[in-house]
């Protein structure tokens, strides 16, 4: 089944997966589902980014399981 993966390279040079998520046709069918999707790759993203530049968030510290600020990954398998 594909995958979208999301990876940093935190600033001691490991590479971080940030977000692994299995997909199919169904996650792109309606504009609901789409919406959901992208909102999941926009927080990994954001998250990826906070990892990348711990000084511009002011933590260095991986974000806490389902985001930065505790939000669910809603419609995650």
């Amino acid at each position: 089944m594909p995958q979208i993966i999301i990876t940093t390279d935190a600033p001691d040079g490991r590479a971080t997966e940030v977000h692994r998520e299995r997909i199919s046709p169904v996650d792109v069918e309606t504009e609901a589902a789409s919406f959901l999707l992208v909102e999941r790759i926009g927080w990994a993203l954001s998250d990826a980014d906070d990892l990348e530049h711990p000084a511009a968030t002011g933590s260095a510290t991986t974000p806490a399981r389902g985001g930065r600020s505790g939000r669910p990954r809603a419609g995650r398998r």
